[in-house]
């Protein structure tokens, strides 16, 4: 399945990712999100509630947008489902990024 990935801005810059996030997708992702981020930096949600699966790949485009906007932003993670979550804590990943359900 295919990456949607949608922008909401008003003080802070909201990214609602449906589908897949996996070797395919997490360059565009990446990309697009460091590109909006870039035209005004301000703190970041990644919404999650649509998301239905996440590989390696994905979680490394996570930890290259929190290493490029925590730096001077908050980076937050909101309501991944279950599955999605549970590789998160498997990797340890949960102590790192702040995850809200």
């Amino acid at each position: 399945m295919a990456l949607d990935i949608i922008f909401e801005e008003d003080d802070k810059l909201v990214v609602k990712l449906k589908g897949d996030l996996d070797i395919y997708s997490s360059t565009n992702f990446s990309d697009k999100l460091l590109e909006k981020y870039n035209e005004n930096k301000k703190d970041v949600i990644v919404d999650l509630t649509d998301l239905d699966y996440i590989d390696s790949t994905g979680l490394g485009a996570f930890i290259s947008l929190y290493k490029n906007i925590e730096k001077e932003n908050d980076f937050k993670i909101i309501n991944p489902k279950k599955s999605v979550k549970k590789i998160f804590v498997i990797t340890e990943l949960d102590k790192i990024f702040k995850l809200e359900d």
